[in-house]
C-alpha cells in the first residue's frame, strides 16, 4: 500500500472538452482504493499548481499524481525530481506527450487502473537554464506560431484536430519567420548554423510512424539535439513528413547528435522564445541544457526502458 495525493488542474484540456474533474477524481480514487492505496484528491486552480505541489510534497507522499497537461506535468517534475516521491501522470491535456512516452493510456478510466498498478522507475530529465523539461525544448518559429494558434483554437478539443490544424498552417508561418543564428558548444563538438526550427529532447526520438513523435532512451544520460538548417517551406514540410514517418535521422538538412549537455548562444540576440513541454518561455542567452540522470521516479510501463543503452559513465 502507498500514500498518494492526486492534484487535478481544473482548467486542463479535458475540462475544456466537457469532462468533469470531480468525476475523474472519483474514478481514480476507486481504482487506487481497489489496490489498497491511500489517496487524497485536491482540485486546483491553474495559478495555484506550483504552490499546491510544494505543499503536497511537504507531506512526503509515496506518489504524487498530476491530472493536467504537459505544462502542469513539467512543473511537477521540476519540483519532484531529486525527492523520494514518484510522479504519476493522469493525462488531461491536449497532446499528453509525457503520458504517451511512458505508456500511460489516454482514456481516464484505463489510465486510473494502469497507474494504480504501475511500478515506479527512475528516468532522466533535461535541465534548461534551471527549468525542468520532460519531453522537448523547441527553438525557432514554432513557439511563436503555436502560441498564436493555441489562442485561436484553444476550445476546439481533440489533439488530432489541433495537430492537423498546425500542419495545415505551418508553411506560411515558417516562410515568414526569422532565422536564428545559433552556435553551440558541447562534449560532442561545437558549431554554428542558421535555424528556424531546432529541438532538444532528453533521450531521443523513436524511429516510429506517428503524428506525434515518441521518445526512447529514458536513462541514457544524454540529450539529443535536432538542429534544422531548413531554409524553404518545402524543406520544412519534408522535415515534418520525415518526423511523422520516423526517419528524422535521415533528413539531409537536420544535424543530429547526442551529448550530456550543450550551451547555446545566438548572434545579435539576447533572448529566445522557446517551447518547453508545451509552455512558451523567454530565456536569456547563453542557454545551457544538461541531463540530470535518473533523478525523477515515475509511474509507467517499464517496457519503455527495454531498448535503453547502459547509462553514460
Amino acid at each position: 500500500m502507498s500514500r498518494c495525493i492526486l492534484l487535478i488542474n481544473r482548467a486542463a484540456g479535458a475540462s475544456q472538452r466537457g469532462h468533469d474533474p470531480a468525476t475523474i477524481a472519483k474514478d481514480v480514487e476507486k481504482a487506487f482504493h481497489a489496490r489498497q492505496h491511500e489517496i487524497t484528491t485536491r482540485l486546483v486552480d491553474p495559478g495555484d499548481i506550483e504552490r499546491c505541489i510544494q505543499q503536497a510534497l511537504k507531506e512526503r507522499p509515496d506518489v504524487l499524481l498530476i491530472g493536467g497537461g504537459d505544462g502542469s506535468v513539467s512543473a511537477a517534475a521540476g519540483l519532484i525530481a531529486g525527492t523520494e516521491t514518484a510522479l504519476g501522470i493522469l493525462p488531461m491535456g491536449t497532446f499528453n506527450l509525457a503520458a504517451r512516452d511512458l505508456g500511460i493510456p489516454l482514456d481516464f478510466a484505463k489510465a486510473a487502473e494502469f497507474l494504480a498498478n504501475a511500478p515506479s522507475f527512475p528516468i532522466d530529465v533535461l535541465d534548461v537554464n534551471g527549468r525542468t523539461c520532460l519531453c522537448s525544448t523547441i527553438f525557432g518559429f514554432y513557439p511563436e506560431f503555436s502560441s498564436i494558434f493555441e489562442n485561436r483554437e484553444a476550445n476546439r478539443g481533440q489533439w488530432w484536430r489541433k495537430a492537423i490544424g498546425l500542419i495545415s498552417r505551418v508553411g506560411l508561418a515558417f516562410r515568414k519567420s526569422r532565422a536564428l543564428r545559433l552556435s553551440w558548444e558541447s562534449p560532442a563538438g561545437s558549431g554554428t548554423l542558421r535555424t528556424k526550427f531546432s529541438v532538444f529532447v532528453p533521450g531521443s526520438y523513436r524511429n516510429a510512424v506517428g503524428l506525434i513523435p515518441a521518445r526512447t532512451e529514458f536513462t541514457s544520460g544524454k540529450l539529443t539535439a535536432y538542429l534544422g538548417r531548413h531554409r524553404h517551406t518545402s524543406a520544412a514540410l519534408r522535415g515534418m513528413l520525415d518526423y511523422s514517418m520516423g526517419r528524422q535521422n535521415l533528413n539531409p538538412q537536420l544535424t543530429v547528435f547526442s551529448t550530456p549537455e550543450i550551451t547555446l548562444r545566438a548572434k545579435r540576440r539576447r533572448h529566445a522564445k522557446i517551447m518547453l513541454d508545451g509552455e512558451i518561455l523567454k530565456l536569456r542567452f547563453p542557454i545551457r541544457l544538461r541531463i540530470r540522470p535518473r533523478c525523477l521516479h515515475v509511474l509507467g510501463d517499464p517496457s519503455v526502458l527495454e531498448n535503453d543503452p547502459p547509462p553514460s559513465a
